[in-house]
């Protein structure tokens, strides 16, 4: 694979620089691997779609036990703040 050289960034803020500075440093990398290795997950990672997040959805929902109430019960709750 061809390299290229970067040329610096220029205005990155000075805690962003921190942040990215001591994430490289907890991956062993350099500053520069560590922006590269960011920026190389970013254009391969996938988002999920909508299909998969409607399935994920419908799986936590049928997790949860629904709960029903009467309207003179969620009035009660709700006079009472616990709504």
């Amino acid at each position: 694979m061809a390299t290229v050289q970067l040329v610096a960034l220029h205005g990155v803020p000075a805690e962003l620089h921190r942040e990215l500075q001591a994430a490289a440093t907890r991956n062993h990398r350099s500053l520069n691997g560590a922006i590269l290795a960011r920026l190389t997950a970013s254009l391969h990672a996938s988002a999920p779609g909508t299909d998969a997040l409607f399935s994920e959805v419908e799986r936590i929902r049928s997790a949860i036990d629904p709960i029903a109430l009467a309207p003179e019960e969620i009035r009660v709750l709700k006079n009472e703040g616990q709504l």
